[in-house]
């Protein structure tokens, strides 16, 4: 099949516009399926004030008019504690969510005509995103991110085995036309939630290696001196950051030019700044708040390591954004992260939550300079070999194709 695809993309999360980070990697996806040549309509709701129709990169978008309260803004879902009133509230607005962007999918497909759904997070928008395909007569494929899979009680994290998610996640699972994770934790953590083997399939999110690449030959990256720590999170419990803070503080007697930067924003970032200062490195510690992707790969240049202290994560990427930079990274044990970065390679794995390893492995590569750069190279190495952008939409056209071919054969 080489004719160009019509695809609707109906998601919960979606960039406001240019310069908004939150879930800025389902655009990278639909954008490289444009640069494929196919045409993506995203579906997605909207608070007030933000534009109904809109485009980004030649990806349409169609919104529907939806209040969020904040508890279930992005980053938030598993880390707000409510009490029962304040999930039955929840379960009103999920309903009115699913409800909202299975009508609106319908009313885009009037005149995108799609040949494939292609959507975001079997909770909440998969049970809307199977029932249109069914409407419409076209495959639904729906990409697990993590969050909606992941279960992890230990910290609070326990979403997808509530009483009003977990049947209707199963029944998701169960009755999409295809599933794809972001790695084989992810796998692991559908499978337990009820998805069979042969419905998923592993396609890794990835980078934009094309601007996420080496300092350019001449350049002087290091704005905040030699031995910057870079971490780009958002700033809640679940990212581990506190550790980082924790690590900085230990390594500052040891490198005493040590700045510790950190891009994203969050509830937890008033605690982390109060954290900083409390042990005595909140001078050299810089908290960006969110900055613009295209303005990204400058701060990963510009350090010495790159850190991901997460308790839980599905992919992690930026790690492979800053391997794509040519720098090393240090990550914890976390879910999908020792499939991204190669221990003793492209950086350096150490167990979630532990201070001390953590502290170790980046004073590790704060003291070797030749060690870092040979990590950094071979962390480009393997970015490109299995983390672009550009590969992972080739292999969702792939999928796109067999399931589409599966449905003309049955028909």
């Amino acid at each position: 099949m080489s004719r160009s695809l019509n695809i609707i993309c109906p998601t919960y999360w979606y960039p406001e516009n240019t310069k908004d980070m939150r879930a800025i990697y389902v655009h990278d996806i639909v954008r490289h399926l444009v640069q494929l040549g196919h045409r993506v309509c995203v579906v997605a709701p909207a608070g007030r004030g933000v534009p109904l129709e809109d485009e980004f990169d030649g990806v349409l978008i169609r919104r529907f008019r939806l209040d969020l309260p904040d508890d279930l803004a992005y980053g938030k879902v598993a880390q707000s504690r409510i009490n029962i009133f304040g999930r039955l509230k929840r379960l009103t607005t999920m309903s009115t969510y699913v409800a909202g962007q299975y009508r609106a999918v319908l009313e885009a497909a009037k005149t995108f005509k799609p040949d494939v759904l292609h959507g975001h997070w079997a909770i909440p928008t998969g049970p809307a995103i199977v029932a249109a395909a069914r409407k419409l007569k076209v495959p639904s494929v729906i990409t697990m991110h993590g969050g909606d899979v992941y279960v992890n009680k230990a910290e609070g994290y326990d979403f997808p085995t509530r009483w009003y998610v977990k049947p209707v996640l199963k029944w998701t699972l169960r009755n999409a036309s295809a599933l794809t994770a972001i790695s084989d934790d992810c796998v692991n953590h559908a499978l337990r939630a009820g998805a069979l083997k042969e419905d998923i399939s592993l396609i890794m999110n990835g980078a934009d290696l094309r601007r996420f690449s080496p300092a350019p030959a001449g350049s002087s990256p290091h704005r905040y001196g030699p031995n910057m720590i870079f971490a780009c999170r958002q700033l809640f419990p679940r990212k581990g950051v506190r550790f980082l803070v924790s690590a900085a503080a230990a390594l500052r007697p040891r490198h005493p030019d040590l700045q510790l930067v950190i891009a994203g924003d969050g509830f937890e970032r008033a605690e982390l700044e109060k954290q900083a200062h409390d042990l005595g490195i909140g001078d050299v510690t810089t908290f960006l708040g969110w900055i613009a992707n295209a303005d990204l790969a400058d701060y990963f240049r510009a350090c010495a390591v790159s850190v991901i202290p997460s308790l839980e994560e599905g992919f992690g990427i930026p790690a492979a954004e800053a391997m794509g930079c040519e720098v090393p990274v240090v990550a914890s044990d976390a879910g999908g992260l020792p499939e991204v970065v190669e221990h003793g390679v492209t950086g350096l794995v150490v167990p979630k939550g532990d201070v001390p390893a953590l502290t170790a492995a980046i004073d590790k590569l704060l003291s070797d300079p030749a060690l870092r750069e040979s990590m950094g190279k071979a962390g480009r190495v393997r970015a490109l070999a299995r983390f672009d952008w550009a590969r992972s939409a080739e292999k969702f056209v792939a999928l796109y194709e067999q399931q589409i071919a599966r449905g003309e054969k049955q028909a």
